[in-house]
């Protein structure tokens, strides 16, 4: 009896080895069909978020154009400081930097620089600032390749006052074709001299001018009438004289005929070109930057948007 006990017991036992066998294994068959870990939500939040990103880009394309203000003879930054102003006020753009020229070319750089700025304005400086147009064109040209090699400064706008204006266009004659330099998109001479103040072209009408050129002519006038060969075909150009309306035909310094002079050489060599007089309460010679008329040219001619 104790012999058939101890044989059934060992049955049994053989029966829930063999059970438990078959059950491990059939545990490690569906655990080998599985991944050998389950990721943590956290893990495939991160992961979610690695596959979103975009890819890391190159160097940015540059679209920016500043525009640089240019003072005249014995200018400073009060020349163009309240325009620069109303049109930050009026949001149009803002002033980035300040460019300061010494008479050697080297430039010192006050503000800060923003690559995302949508319209930058530069303020330009010549610490000789009654120097001659020959050296402030040089200067310009000092500035833009500082611009260039600095920033990566594709393209830029120019804005000149007076003998600003000469200079600008002087640069432009000069060295305007050249790749070291930013491109010149439009140029703004306001109250420029182009034909110096000679005498003698009192009588000939706005439309002789424009059609056959001034009577008498500048030495300046002249050099102009050579170099405008030179002129970068796809800068646009705006001129804008004051007439202060006192008989003189001039905004009290220089004469509309001889800042409008440069129009028959930009038309006779079919460049892209527009001419404005204003007239009336501010459009003296130092009063032209300050004219809500002339700040509305500039803003069309450059196609600012606020």
């Amino acid at each position: 009896m104790k012999r058939l006990v101890l044989v059934s017991f060992i049955a049994t036992l053989l029966i829930i080895l063999v059970v438990g066998c078959g059950n491990k294994k059939q545990m490690e068959s569906i655990n080998d069909s599985q991944p050998a870990s389950e990721p943590t939500s956290s893990e495939v939040l991160q992961e979610q978020e690695l596959s979103s990103e975009k890819p890391e880009s190159g160097p940015r394309d540059q679209a920016i154009v500043p525009t640089l203000f240019i003072h005249g003879y014995g200018g400073t930054d009060f020349t163009f400081n309240e325009m620069l102003l109303r049109f930050e006020n009026e949001h149009y753009g803002k002033q980035e930097l300040t460019l300061t020229v010494e008479s050697d070319g080297t430039i010192f750089e006050t503000g800060n620089w923003q690559d995302d700025s949508s319209n930058p304005f530069i303020q330009v400086l010549f610490v000789e600032n009654k120097d001659n147009e020959w050296n402030q064109a040089d200067w310009i040209k000092a500035v833009l390749v500082h611009l260039k090699t600095t920033y990566q400064i594709a393209e830029v706008n120019l804005v000149g006052h007076s003998m600003g204006g000469v200079s600008s266009f002087r640069y432009a004659v000069a060295y305007g074709n050249e790749q070291t330099q930013p491109r010149i998109k439009r140029l703004v001479a306001i109250g420029a001299p182009f034909n110096d103040f000679v005498v003698g072209n009192e009588n000939q009408t706005l439309e002789e001018l424009y059609q056959n050129g001034p009577i008498v002519s500048s030495g300046r006038y002249n050099e102009f009438s050579t170099m405008i060969e030179n002129y970068p075909p796809a800068t646009q150009m705006l001129t804008i004289m004051g007439d202060i309306e006192d008989g003189s035909e001039s905004d009290g310094t220089v004469s509309v005929r001889s800042g409008l002079a440069i129009g028959y050489l930009m038309q006779s060599h079919q460049l892209d070109y527009r001419q404005e007089v204003v007239t009336g309460k501010n459009s003296s010679h130092t009063q032209l930057h300050e004219n809500p008329k002339v700040d509305r040219l500039i803003v069309d001619f450059l196609e600012w948007t606020r």
